[in-house]
């Protein structure tokens, strides 16, 4: 067996020092000359060759960058290779699952919700000291994860692109949160996008769980046909955040029911770091993932722990993330909000906003936000987008300010609350926008948003 790592990113290097550490016969290479050359300097252990000056066959496993297109917009050389020489290709996380493949691995995919539920998820592991660690897609690496352990759950967050890589990785809870219309290009068409997403419950056993929203008219279809497929033997799990689900789990208005193998539980379920309607769904997941692992290992009574759990977890780094309250006004970190549909949910979770917003505008700009804009006190607008945003807020008779960037917003946001009575008061950054023309990405905005929160908290 030798190895080609194909793809110099964070997770190809660690694929390929991994290897190389192991003694397996391994070479790494990337289509980028440069990135080539500046690994060699950084990474001397590992040996680097250019495409063409690599010899494959039969018994060569490829791990191919789920980054780099393979199929669509045109097919990558690598397929030809394959064809001709009888390598195999695979990704990190299948190479990872067949050198640990003793150990229990956990997968979530979706359009949207992926990271939060992972996180979430590896979190509750954490309290409940179930030894665990979380990766793949949520940016780290499988190879630099714990290995060489004994009754170890692996909770990967995996992408389609990852998931069309996979073939002997068995998953013994696999969750479909959601799917829309995403990475077409990619997949060739929507129906491709559904199919990689579909594969996350090959190799599934009656031994497994499947759990699958059946709220989203997509992944509800993906329901129905493992439902009619008699070649499937996992368990399915509806999961919805509308309505009780038979076998499944439900939570709405706070409560949690809990319908899995046989259970008839009505929990009480509210989480003050995760509002909104999605985040019910992120928490109906994770809850959902550690029952069903309970129950794989015989336990019972664990639905008290796994919520006590839930409620302790205060998020993801700008996603929706409540950083505190000072003299009654909730500041709230939504960076991560690029668009309008992700600050949607925020619109959706709060009232009385002072909405700080802005930066490079997605098609369509916050036309579709109208609905929430009775939930605004006021909006704060800085960056590019801030003429065409003040003209959509001035149709819908908002109050607004230009402040151009996001200190000069913040500072007026605090003042506004400050000085006016309300019941309550949000100051909520979820800019509906891109962040570079001011910002190098989302997360150096969010942060910079929390720095500024730190500097108004009482000095001790």
């Amino acid at each position: 067996m030798k190895y080609v790592v194909y793809g110099l990113g964070i997770s190809g290097i660690a694929t390929a020092k991994f290897l190389a550490h192991q003694g397996e016969q391994v070479v790494a290479t990337d289509d980028n000359e440069k990135a080539i050359e500046d690994a060699k300097q950084k990474f001397p252990e590992i040996d680097f060759k250019k495409p063409e000056e690599i010899e494959y066959d039969e018994t060569t496993v490829i791990s191919f960058s789920p980054g780099i297109p393979l199929h669509f917009p045109k097919p990558h050389k690598i397929l030809e290779i394959i064809k001709q020489t009888g390598a195999s290709l695979a990704c990190d996380i299948e190479i990872f699952y067949r050198k640990n493949s003793q150990n229990n691995f956990f997968a979530i995919t979706g359009t949207n919700g992926k990271s939060t539920t992972t996180a979430l998820s590896g979190f509750i592991f954490e309290e409940l000291k179930i030894p665990s660690a979380i990766g793949g897609n949520i940016g780290v690496p499988c190879f630099e994860l714990p290995q060489n352990q004994n009754n170890f759950s692996y909770i990967f967050e995996t992408s389609s692109y990852q998931l069309d890589l996979l073939e002997q990785s068995h998953f013994k809870i696999a969750s479909l949160l959601n799917i829309t219309p995403d990475h077409i290009d990619r997949h060739g068409s929507f129906e491709g996008y559904v199919a990689a997403k579909k594969r996350i419950f090959k190799n599934q056993t009656e031994h497994d769980f499947a759990l699958i929203d059946v709220d989203n008219v997509n992944s509800k279809k993906v329901f129905d046909e493992l439902q009619a497929d008699k070649n499937f033997r996992a368990t399915l799990v509806p999961v919805s955040t509308k309505k009780i689900q038979e076998n499944g789990l439900s939570l709405f208005d706070g409560i949690l029911v809990n319908k899995i193998g046989g259970a008839d539980s009505h929990l009480e379920l509210k989480s003050d770091f995760l509002r909104g309607e999605h985040n019910d769904q992120n928490m109906a997941f994770a809850f959902g993932i550690a029952y069903c692992n309970a129950l794989l290992a015989g336990q019972k009574n664990s639905e008290e722990k796994i919520i006590a759990a839930i409620k302790k977890f205060k998020g993801l780094r700008h996603r929706m993330q409540l950083l505190g309250e000072i003299d009654g006004v909730k500041f709230v970190n939504d960076s991560k909000a690029t668009n309008a549909e992700s600050t949607e949910n925020a619109l959706k979770a709060y009232d009385q906003i002072f909405w700080i917003l802005g930066g490079v505008a997605k098609e369509g700009g916050i036309t579709s936000l109208a609905p929430y804009f009775k939930k605004i006190h006021k909006a704060y607008l800085i960056g590019q987008a801030s003429d065409d945003f003040a003209k959509t807020l001035a149709e819908n008779s908002i109050t607004f300010e230009k402040c151009g960037d996001l200190e000069t917003a913040f500072k007026q946001a605090v003042f506004d609350s400050k000085n006016i009575g309300l019941s309550q008061k949000n100051i909520l950054l979820s800019p509906a926008c891109a962040s570079f023309d001011q910002w190098k990405n989302f997360e150096q905005r969010g942060d910079y948003f929390c720095k500024l929160f730190d500097e108004l908290l009482p000095k001790s």
